[in-house]
């Protein structure tokens, strides 16, 4: 089973990006005009997160945001398994580059966080081009999952799981002076995380990236790649994540503020339909539970 969705895969990443994307607006379209539980949590945390935003802008950064979550999926088996000479030609940014290179250049690593927005896969992809990273990896069991982890680790990246394994690996990677991709956006498990605000709501944030800034001396960056109309490509944003403090509690609201901005820079590419907040603290109530009305 797991060789005939690896052919699937490849015969998908095989397609024109126009045609991948196209195929994702048409799916994200029936997404906002069929009722569903992605809408619906895209909208609630819209009306929660960008409350300033006129409600006619919040619909459309919701409508935008559904199309740009189908477009992530279609666009995957090309990222993964697609003609390398593509890839590399997405990943031509010589600025990006260089800045990934001047991070490593003082032999102490660097962290980069890549948030669910616009094309994450890309933006790990691009960390791998320039140089050795262990990414930090949530095994998703059954067939699929060594599907991704082929196509995650097709330029050299290192995949290694959410375990006490997997953090001694990140923290070996960075003492080589090599780089570790982190998610910064999901919700960790019990006992990994503390509460901080984002976007004025309690959410359970990891506190990794702060315990491995402390333990290394290594620069947080933020690397995101921006999903250009059409399918005409990518552009690649690299920002200094807010300074990090050891601790945990004050790391976590700064690393917070960070995502914040990203996700304020390009609302519509976000994923919003993560439920973020599912985690709460103590006595709280879930902002899920309006969904049930």
């Amino acid at each position: 089973m797991s060789a005939i969705l690896r052919a699937l895969f490849i015969a998908l990443g095989h397609l024109p990006l126009p045609l991948l994307h196209g195929m994702g607006v048409l799916v994200g379209r029936l997404a906002w005009y069929v009722p569903n539980d992605l809408k619906r949590v895209t909208q609630l945390h819209l009306d929660l997160c960008l409350a300033e935003l006129p409600a006619p802008e919040r619909e459309s950064i919701a409508r935008r945001s559904l199309v740009h979550m189908a477009k992530a999926v279609a666009e995957a088996p090309a990222i993964w398994y697609g003609p390398k000479d593509r890839l590399l030609s997405w990943l031509r940014d010589a600025e990006a580059t260089q800045q990934l290179q001047r991070l490593l250049a003082d032999q102490k690593g660097a962290i980069i966080l890549c948030p669910h927005i616009g094309s994450w896969e890309l933006a790990g992809m691009l960390c791998a081009s320039v140089g050795r990273i262990t990414s930090l990896y949530k095994p998703q069991g059954g067939v699929v999952d060594p599907v991704i982890l082929e196509g995650r680790s097709r330029l050299g990246a290192q995949l290694v799981p959410t375990t006490g394994g997997g953090v001694k690996a990140l923290l070996q990677a960075l003492r080589s002076g090599q780089m570790v991709g982190i998610l910064p956006d999901q919700d960790p498990p019990w006992g990994a995380g503390v509460f901080a605000a984002l976007f004025g709501l309690p959410a359970h944030t990891p506190e990794l990236v702060t315990r491995l800034a402390a333990r290394t001396g290594a620069p947080v960056w933020f690397c995101y790649a921006e999903r250009l109309r059409r399918g005409q490509g990518f552009r690649f944003h690299l920002t200094p994540a807010p300074s990090q403090v050891d601790d945990p509690a004050q790391g976590a609201t700064a690393l917070n503020q960070g995502i914040e901005a990203v996700l304020t820079h390009l609302p519509e590419q976000y994923w919003w339909s993560y439920k973020r907040y599912r985690r709460q603290p103590a006595g709280s109530k879930s902002p899920y539970e309006r969904l049930k009305r």
